[in-house]
């Protein structure tokens, strides 16, 4: 009798035990399984780096806890005793340079594991767990660095805390036909999104509600000062459980690192702490807000992304992308782990690198402007997932990715252009409310004065511009392959050859 290939449901409970249970197996926490590949390269000594770090992090914190008081009204005055206590002030040095060196390299990890495809042959685990050391190295300094109660830290964690709300609150262009009274320019279509948020929002207020769990109440505060302190301690104890539970497990070296390297990190650690010497600031004051409100580096990106976008989308943006990371990852499906032959994954990744650096330099510059700034960062995506699409068809000739992508760009372009410039938008011609963006474009290309900036108008129609452009390439592109494969199939072309 031939075997069936039908899917059983019975099986399934049984087939997703054992995935989760091969990759369980095959879990590389801290990089402590690629011994051989640590003496080739140190990109896999990487997690022993994070290891070490995280150590150092733990031994100054240990001290620190000692001698800091953890109240609004002795916190800073704790902390500034220290900062002019030399031993004190390379103590408090080491302990935030660690916290940074962890960062660091988790971070550089991650992107070694994604252009070397490390998440493939049953290491998803792996991958996930690598970002969630991430994740947590950096709120595990967004807890700490509350705890000196400067101004800096004061209200960068008041920014953090207080965004959840934003969950609540539908945007104004996005909401229901009977909600047409209180949004003037709303679609007259039904939105699911909006629907969604308003539905979750009014049973679980679940923005509020996140916001006075982190804060302790409306307000920052000693309830926040304790839970933070709680938070900061708690992330480091829990990890620590469950990976000396793993190591004693499996009986392997935490930290694969000859002495000479182990000492050298220490070292730059030590002399980064005393060259430059962890700064107090100045008392916190919730009366005076300063500006720019910044958060530390690893954070920069982020908040110059937020001053690109509506708040609810840059809540709902910020909070999916490790989700989106690691969803990617389950797109890559073939067997290929070299990243010269996987285009498409390593634009993305050169994409999300890129934008790190430069998100990071541009707030530090205060360059953002929501109202008239074309949205640069998400020309960026466009294209560099385009040039992904193109060399990959080029290496495998496969139609699927390729259209996908071009249709994909073709309708969201034409929906953002009729969406945002000809039914939201609501401006003034003629001295009265009236106009769209087109009709208030003609306008002006008339003489008639317009008081509105066209930047996202010209950035829309770049967009399905370049849209179309790219549904014309890919129909020839499309057509010269099957015109060679014809010719090809006819004899009028030898097999193997290129043209």
């Amino acid at each position: 009798m031939a075997a069936t290939n039908s899917f059983d449901l019975k099986s399934l409970p049984t087939h997703g035990f054992n995935w989760v249970k091969e990759r369980v197996q095959k879990i590389d926490l801290f990089d402590e399984t690629r011994v051989d590949l640590q003496a080739e390269s140190p990109w896999y000594q990487l997690g022993a780096m994070y290891y070490l770090a995280w150590m150092l992090v733990l031994f100054t914190g240990v001290i620190l806890v000692a001698l800091y008081l953890p109240t609004t009204a002795q916190a800073f005055n704790s902390v500034d005793v220290l900062s002019h206590n030399p031993l004190g002030s390379i103590l408090r040095g080491m302990h935030k340079y660690s916290g940074d060196a962890m960062i660091i390299a988790a971070t550089l990890r991650v992107y070694r594991m994604w252009f070397t495809a490390e998440y493939k042959n049953k290491g998803e685990l792996t991958f996930i767990l690598g970002i969630l050391l991430l994740v947590i190295a950096m709120y595990s300094g967004l807890t700490g660095y509350l705890l000196i109660w400067n101004q800096r830290a004061f209200w960068a964690t008041k920014v953090f805390a207080t965004f959840p709300t934003y969950l609540d609150i539908t945007p104004a262009n996005w909401a229901w036909p009977w909600d047409f009274a209180h949004y003037k320019n709303s679609w007259l279509i039904p939105n699911l999104i909006g629907a969604g948020t308003a539905l979750v929002g009014n049973l679980t207020h679940q923005g509020f509600s996140t916001s006075q769990i982190l804060m302790g109440g409306s307000s920052i505060g000693q309830a926040t000062m304790t839970r933070f302190y709680s938070l900061h301690f708690a992330l480091s104890l829990i990890l620590l459980v469950l990976s000396e539970l793993y190591f004693y497990k499996n009986r392997m070296n935490r930290i694969n690192l000859k002495k000479s390297k182990v000492f050298l990190i220490v070292a730059m650690i030590a002399f980064t702490a005393i060259i430059f010497p962890a700064e107090s600031g100045t008392r916190s004051n919730p009366e005076v807000t300063p500006l720019p409100i910044l958060s530390d580096w690893y954070f920069l990106a982020l908040y110059q992304l937020l001053k690109y976008m509506d708040p609810y989308w840059a809540t709902l943006w910020t909070l999916g992308i490790p989700f989106v990371t690691i969803g990617l990852t389950f797109l890559d499906w073939g067997p290929e782990r070299n990243w010269l032959r996987r285009p498409l994954f390593t634009s993305i990744g050169i994409m999300a690198a890129a934008e790190f650096v430069v998100f990071s330099l541009l707030i530090i510059a205060n360059k953002a402007n929501i109202e008239t700034d074309p949205p640069y960062w998400f020309a960026h995506m466009i294209m560099m997932i385009t040039i992904g699409q193109f060399w990959h068809w080029s290496m495998y000739k496969q139609r699927f990715p390729m259209t996908f992508w071009v249709l994909f760009n073709l309708v969201v372009s034409g929906w953002y252009f009729i969406f945002w410039h000809v039914i939201v938008t609501n401006v003034k011609l003629n001295g009265a409310f009236g106009g769209h963006t087109i009709t208030a474009w003609l306008a002006s290309l008339q003489g008639t004065p317009v008081d509105i900036n066209f930047t996202n108008l010209y950035w829309s129609l770049l967009w399905v511009a370049f849209s179309v452009f790219q549904l014309l390439v890919a129909l020839a592109l499309f057509w010269s392959d099957r015109s060679r494969r014809d010719a090809r199939e006819a004899g009028l072309i030898p097999e193997g050859a290129t043209a």
